[in-house]
């Protein structure tokens, strides 16, 4: 009786073992404790990142690739212990790049994650891309560290060795099975108890995330060179609670995302931070999808309701329903019957659907699919609204709807001046004769959903401060790695050379960290308070990274100008804000009756004979062709009519068309003023 007392005493005087106590408290009691502190932290403006959320769903299903399915609580686990891996190269919340190559699978967001919680900034790179794309990317963020998968190692080693910088192999051994993290014990260690209220153990303080930068993200070159997009925590929060509120996201949904994660990420952050999941696709393959889509061999819970998908994909299911479903009738009224009552949203971006794949998919699975407007900058923004009064039935191709909620959408003409100006409540500032249609250039506003910086904050910078910065760029490594906060810890890393012989920089070949289930779980232990961390301040230049001195920019002064966020690198021309925040676009659009029409990209108007002709209404009626993936349109300047319009058709591989039936079947889709007069094809890969 008295051990029995002694232990009950020393129970109330330690709460840490009160939260370790797996048989006292109950798991979903902790969950509670833990979901008032996230809304406490989110009330004060703090970011609560998606990898915290997940603590809140533990037990079920986040995600299901083709290695299996994982639990929220699996993935947050396996990204923490590759974060302690992350800051043995970077440091603690250093914000460095930490550029990676994965493709759509569980691992991307491990990845994501693990960047996260070390406190760096992810960089994303796509790997379909060509190598010397690869390679400018990872070399103009100057990566500090690479992570690859078991698909991209080759080309994440010759990165490394490109850059001369370590290298991590991540593949989904790494993942600790269900079983051994399912138990309220395991749970319970990950949290610590501080002023009445818990909090994840050993990650960075919420408020951290509240200026920090997030991700570094590129879209591949162009003309006007490479497009590097900085985004904070704040901007992703933004952004994931536009779509959440938006498509009305909850823990019941699951979603089957087939465009890139670089574009799709804050949808799948934004359902993953409600409790749902997500069915990813490694490498498309139609009948796999239609599989997904149907729910064979799924249980109820993990049914796709939410179908997210480019295009070109909706062409392909069309295509692969022809060939295996479209002669037998049980299977045709069966695919008509399960889409139209088990999926709430079928839905495309960053493309342009044409209508013949729009009524034919419609035929099919008597769902319309919804057309929504997003820039990388700042994710989804336009779109049609999921609530009780909509009707699918009523939707017409080619309407992008109203802003999503949080977001204001306007037109202006060339002077800059605003045509008409709506938001996601149906607001119209500016008055609009009925059945009127206004056309100018798309500009977006919303809080936080995309980073801003002003140029007079850079200006008003003394010399001193200036000089101090260059003396800090100019202190070893180690001593960097002193002032920031660390995340300590020693796994048990199995390296394929030792990395201690010599200096990282000297080291011909660079080290290759091969991650895997040997290294035993271990706690991150931070070494400073929450107000000690060195937190990057929105703003200023110091949350972007430092360039060498020989490349700065001199700074006039000038009166305040917004700019959207870049990577400073980049040669192509900032697009710019005015002092009520909107970016600029540059799409036209149409606004008639309520909602907005995508017309083209502004760089893509052609004048032809007087005529003013959009390249994407050339481009739309070309690939409603089968045999057509992807269209390019040219105008190529002529003394006479201004421009001829020239195309250039990629081919799918198996396709069998040639070249004047191509011609026959856009002569006859477009009138005589719009067609194109010179014609060139190249056949996918």
């Amino acid at each position: 009786m008295l051990s029995l007392r002694r232990v009950q005493r020393l129970y109330r005087c330690c709460p840490s073992l009160r939260f370790c106590s797996s048989e006292l408290v109950h798991k979903d009691t902790l969950i509670e404790k833990l979901r008032k502190s996230f809304i406490d932290d989110e009330r004060q403006n703090f970011v609560v990142p998606t990898f915290k959320k997940a603590m809140l769903y533990p037990d079920e299903i986040a995600v299901k690739d083709f290695s299996g399915e994982f639990t929220h609580f699996q993935l947050y686990i396996t990204a923490k212990k590759l974060a302690i891996q992350i800051s043995n190269f970077c440091g603690s919340a250093s914000q460095s790049n930490v550029a990676f190559l994965c493709s759509n699978n569980a691992l991307w967001i491990v990845i994501q994650w693990a960047c996260w919680i070390s406190g760096q900034v992810a960089v994303p790179l796509e790997p379909n891309q060509a190598a010397d794309e690869l390679i400018g990317q990872a070399t103009d963020c100057k990566a500090k560290l690479l992570i690859g998968t078991p698909e991209c190692e080759e080309m994440t080693q010759e990165l490394a060795t490109k850059l001369q910088t370590a290298s991590i192999v991540l593949d989904h051994d790494f993942v600790p099975s269900s079983e051994s993290v399912s138990s309220t014990a395991m749970y319970a260690k990950q949290l610590v108890g501080m002023k009445g209220t818990l909090i994840p153990e050993s990650t960075l303080p919420n408020d951290y995330y509240a200026n920090a930068t997030a991700m570094l993200l590129y879209t591949p070159s162009s003309a006007n060179g490479r497009n590097g997009v900085l985004l904070t925590h704040s901007n992703i929060e933004a952004q994931m609670r536009c779509l959440t509120a938006s498509w009305h996201l909850n823990a019941g949904d699951s979603m089957l995302p087939i465009i890139s994660m670089q574009r799709m990420h804050t949808a799948i952050g934004a359902l993953l931070g409600v409790g749902g999941n997500i069915l990813l696709q490694q490498k498309f393959d139609s009948h796999t999808a239609w599989s997904s889509l149907l729910g064979i061999n799924s249980p109820t819970k993990q049914r796709v309701n939410i179908f997210v998908a480019m295009p070109i994909i909706y062409k392909l299911l069309i295509a692969e329903y022809d060939k295996m479903f479209a002669q037998d009738s049980r299977m045709v009224e069966y695919i008509i019957n399960h889409c139209r009552q088990k999926t709430r949203l079928m839905a495309t971006a960053f493309g342009l659907l044409p209508e013949a794949v729009f009524h034919r998919w419609r035929e099919i699975t008597g769902q319309s699919i919804y057309e929504y407007y997003g820039m990388l900058e700042t994710g989804l923004v336009m779109g049609p609204a999921l609530d009780e009064s909509s009707n699918a039935e009523d939707y017409q191709p080619g309407t992008l709807g109203a802003p999503l909620v949080g977001v204001t959408a306007r037109l202006v003409n060339s002077e800059g001046e605003q045509l008409v100006s709506c938001n996601s409540a149906g607001e119209i500032p500016t008055e609009v004769p009925l059945l009127s249609t206004v056309i100018g250039e798309l500009e977006i506003c919303g809080e936080h959903l995309f980073s801003l910086k002003s140029r007079r904050s850079v200006a008003a910078k003394t010399e001193e401060q200036q000089e101090q910065q260059s003396e800090e760029q100019q202190q070893p490594v180690e001593a960097q790695n002193e002032q920031q906060p660390q995340i300590v810890a020693s796994p048990q890393l199995i390296f394929e050379q030792d990395v201690q012989q010599q200096p990282l920089a000297t080291q011909q070949q660079p080290p290759t960290l091969i991650a895997t289930q040997e290294a035993p779980q271990q706690d991150l232990q931070q070494t400073t308070t929450a107000n000690e961390l060195q937190q990057p301040c929105l703003g200023s230049q110091q949350d972007l990274p430092q360039q060498p001195q020989q490349q700065q920019a001199v700074v006039r002064e000038e009166a305040p100008q917004l700019q959207l966020r870049r990577w400073p690198q980049r040669s192509v021309e900032e697009p710019k804000h005015d002092t009520e925040q909107f970016l600029k676009t540059g799409d036209i659009c149409a606004y008639q009756n309520g909602s907005f029409h995508f017309l083209s990209k502004s760089s893509d108007v052609f004048n032809v004979g007087g005529y003013k002709i959009y390249g994407s209404e050339i481009k739309k009626a070309l690939i409603s062709h089968p045999s057509i993936n992807d269209v390019a349109v040219l105008g190529i300047p002529n003394k006479m009519w201004g421009h001829r319009l020239g195309v250039i058709c990629i081919l799918s591989p198996d396709a069998e068309v040639d070249l004047e039936a191509i011609k026959s079947y856009c002569y006859s889709q477009l009138p005589a003023h719009k067609r194109p007069t010179v014609f060139k094809t190249i056949v996918a890969k």
